[in-house]
């Protein structure tokens, strides 16, 4: 097996049956595989495509779906097709690559030739009975999802702003069955419970609204996001400017009004180390925007730093500082 470089992205496909090993109707034979394996060409990674020769690869990562399928799944170019892109990690981004590439291909026909799906060692029955075992509490028939990572601080109520309670978030098949992840504190990229450090905002959570008039409600550590190429500014297929893309329900979320809100409760933080944290998470989401607001906001984290490295106190540097209404108008 081969060792590619694995990112830190969630796949959301849609469930597979879970045998160990199945044919689709192009007569693939989709054989199991373990955590972490990787290969070459079919059945899971086109062959041969566009040109004879091309070999793409894939990979899975850790976690399974109720399933028995891998929800962490990656695709990767063949070595001379490789430039700033060079992997994914959902199938919308492996078709808005092939669509951007090779417009003439036929996109039902490229995804029929190899199986997106994989299917995981650990059988679906094995996978249930481990959950039951586990003795996890489950997602109930509103979406509304107690604590299943045993985190004794869980509440929607204060995980997001003060004062203002959750709408009923919509049903989720996917992450939100596995084991040990809860919608509430779980980061949908490295599965690990959020803080409040930041003062709350050390995270995002998507708010986008569903068909059902549900929102999606799941959360993600900013940095993650930063690791994965999913916040910040990010060309390529993705095409996000100082934006937050939700892995979960592809939806986007601007961050320049949550980098305000990191900016201003550096002024009442005492730790410098901290403040010079939040001003560099702040930094690395807006660098590289077009956006008139997001420009003016990196004048002004810039010149923080600045004046913090030379020793100035926090109090004097905040004080100073003018920020940004959702315009770009100085508030």
């Amino acid at each position: 097996m081969s060792s590619y470089e694995d990112p830190v992205e969630v796949d959301s496909s849609a469930e597979c049956n879970g045998d160990t090993r199945s044919t689709n109707k192009n007569e693939l034979h989709l054989y199991p595989v373990s955590a972490n394996d990787s290969g070459e060409g079919l059945p899971y990674a086109p062959a041969d495509w566009p040109n004879p020769g091309d070999k793409w690869a894939w990979k899975v990562g850790k976690r399974i779906a109720s399933a028995g399928y891998f929800l962490d799944r990656y695709l990767y170019l063949p070595n001379r097709l490789r430039g700033k892109r060079g992997v994914f990690a959902s199938r919308l981004s492996v078709e808005q690559y092939v669509r951007s590439e090779f417009p003439s291909t036929d996109i039902n026909e490229f995804f029929a030739s190899f199986s997106w799906k994989i299917p995981s060692k650990l059988l679906k029955g094995d996978w249930y009975a481990q959950l039951k075992s586990s003795g996890m509490k489950s997602v109930s028939h509103l979406g509304t999802i107690r604590c299943k990572a045993g985190n004794s601080l869980c509440a929607s109520a204060s995980l997001i702003e003060a004062g203002n309670p959750s709408p009923e978030t919509m049903i989720c098949d996917i992450c939100c069955s596995e084991p040990g992840f809860c919608r509430d504190c779980c980061c949908i990229l490295c599965c690990k419970t959020i803080s409040s450090a930041y003062g709350g905002y050390s995270y995002i959570r998507c708010e986008a609204t569903a068909d059902d008039g549900y929102i999606c409600g799941h959360i993600a550590h900013i940095d993650c996001a930063l690791r994965a190429y999913m916040a910040g500014t990010v060309g390529g297929s993705i095409g996000l400017d100082a934006e937050y893309f939700c892995r979960r329900c592809d939806s986007r979320t601007e961050l320049v009004s949550h980098v305000m809100k990191l900016l201003k409760i550096c002024g009442s933080i005492d730790s410098r180390d901290d403040v010079e944290k939040i001003l560099n998470v702040g930094f690395c989401i807006i660098r590289g925007s077009r956006r008139t607001n997001a420009k003016q906001l990196l004048r002004h984290i810039k010149s923080a730093m600045a004046k913090l490295q030379k020793g100035a106190c926090i109090e004097d540097v905040f004080k100073e500082v003018e920020f940004l209404d959702a315009n770009g108008e100085t508030a």
